[in-house]
């Protein structure tokens, strides 16, 4: 196993050095073994093939020589590489491992597809001028080969907390790590002891999205696990951020992501890195990039003012929902009354006869609407010297009608040359929108023999 990991929740009684200490116990038992059974086939092997091959001769010693090589090949792939001990180990996709001469770093193998290391252990492209193109440690089917004993895989011991959104709470987790992910990953972080502004005591909840992107900083230039310090580094600047704000304006957010955003941007760094925000300090000096943050919670420590929060917040948005439905009836009584005035308007100016039959007549009224609703589009102008006073007389006469029916009231006009033509045009738009869903759209003539849609 290259990760020993286990739940920690309600084992209370095994304190942190107690489990660390019998994990490496079990990952030293497990490489012995390995290494013993390893050791036992090669033996057995080399025995097997003293007997019955080295005696037939020159064409026997060779075939021996290479049937022993490929036994012992197998014997490291599948034995020893996946304990990482006698010369062999397997980092996985998208894991990097240390190999450690005496206790200092020698190197780092595994590197995610597409992805190189700098001289300086920078993850980078591959293509990347930076990027070292060669290397002395090429992988064999995936395995990678150090100088044991003198070499061994490097181990760190981490704790850390994940969150679960199913169970809608954190777990704490340990780990005693032999390769490390260059992939994004969530770590939860959570804040308790923040006051804003108005000095109202916050907790924050959060998922912090991390990579390691040097893994020599990350890892080796210091002693405590690189999530403890970063962690550390974060809740400062939690409190940095929270104290330039208010429990109101981060409650009242039009989105929570927009808070994770401004976290990610805007926490100062704690250090004396001048002019750098807390991301690009921990990128710098850690190796470590924070990708994005995500807020799970807020929660404000005086319970009364957050519930008047809240309330103020429920109440702002009945009131938009309020407005923008009173908004939304007024449009569509503007477009039922502007409908309803140019159909007038239609049978005002139509070329009709008493005594054209009715077919005739809605024939006539239907193209003379039409062709008033071009010129509203294309010759605003025109539509209001040639038909605005008597447009207006409709609109009026129309308006006074629905106000007796319905008892409502839309103060409708034409507009002028200068401004308004927008309105009219969208209410026009809109109206045929609405026509065309409604299943109402029929086809009319015209007297340019294009089809324009009814209101």
């Amino acid at each position: 196993m290259n990760e020993v990991t286990e739940k920690i929740e309600g084992k209370k009684e095994q304190n942190k050095e107690e489990f660390f200490e019998a994990k490496t116990k079990e990952v030293a038992r497990k490489q012995l073994i390995a290494i013993i059974k390893g050791w036992a086939i090669v033996g057995l092997v080399a025995l097997l093939e003293y007997l019955f091959i080295f005696s037939r001769g020159i064409i026997g010693i060779i075939a021996g020589i290479i049937f022993f090589f490929i036994a012992f090949f197998m014997v490291m792939y599948f034995v020893w590489g996946p304990e990482d001990v006698c010369w062999a180990t397997f980092p996985r996709e998208g894991y990097t491992k240390g190999i450690l001469l005496g206790n200092q770093l020698s190197r780092f193998v595994g590197i995610t597809g597409g992805k190189a290391y700098t001289s300086d252990w920078d993850v980078v492209d591959i293509d990347d001028t930076k990027a070292l193109k060669k290397s002395r440690f090429i992988p064999v089917l995936g395995m990678y080969l150090f100088a044991w004993p003198f070499e061994k895989v490097y181990m760190e011991k981490t704790e850390w907390e994940r969150y679960y959104p199913n169970l809608k709470k954190s777990l704490p987790r340990r780990e005693l790590l032999r390769e490390f992910t260059l992939l994004s990953y969530p770590f939860y972080v959570e804040i308790d002891d923040a006051e804003d502004m108005n000095r109202l005591g916050v907790t924050a909840k959060t998922n912090v999205v991390m990579r390691i992107v040097n893994p020599k900083k990350a890892l080796f230039r210091q002693a405590t696990a690189w999530p403890d310090i970063v962690r550390v580094l974060i809740k400062g600047g939690y409190v940095s951020y929270i104290k330039r704000t208010t429990l109101n304006d981060m409650l009242t957010k039009k989105d929570v992501e927009d808070i994770g955003a401004d976290l990610l941007e805007k926490m100062p760094s704690p250090t004396n890195l001048q002019g750098k925000f807390l991301k690009d300090m921990v990128e710098e000096v850690y190796g470590i990039q924070i990708v994005s943050i995500s807020v799970i919670d807020i929660i404000g420590a005086d319970e009364e003012e957050q519930r008047a929060i809240n309330a103020k917040a429920i109440a702002k948005l009945n009131r938009d929902a309020t407005l923008i439905n009173a908004d939304a009836n007024a449009q569509k009584s503007a477009i039922e009354t502007i409908g309803s005035a140019i159909k007038m308007l239609a049978q005002m100016v139509a070329e009709t006869d008493s005594s054209d039959d009715e077919a005739k007549q809605k024939e006539s009224w239907a193209r003379a609407e039409n062709m008033l609703k071009e010129m509203i589009k294309k010759e605003t102008e025109k539509f209001e010297k040639q038909y605005g006073k008597q447009f207006n007389i409709c609109i009026d006469f129309v308006q006074r009608k629905m106000a007796i029916d319905k008892g409502r009231f839309a103060d409708v006009r034409t507009p002028d040359a200068k401004g308004g033509t927008a309105d009219l045009m969208s209410m026009l738009t809109v109206s045929d929108i609405l026509a065309q869903r409604a299943g109402k759209q029929q086809t009319l003539p015209s007297n340019e023999g294009n089809d324009c849609p009814p209101f």
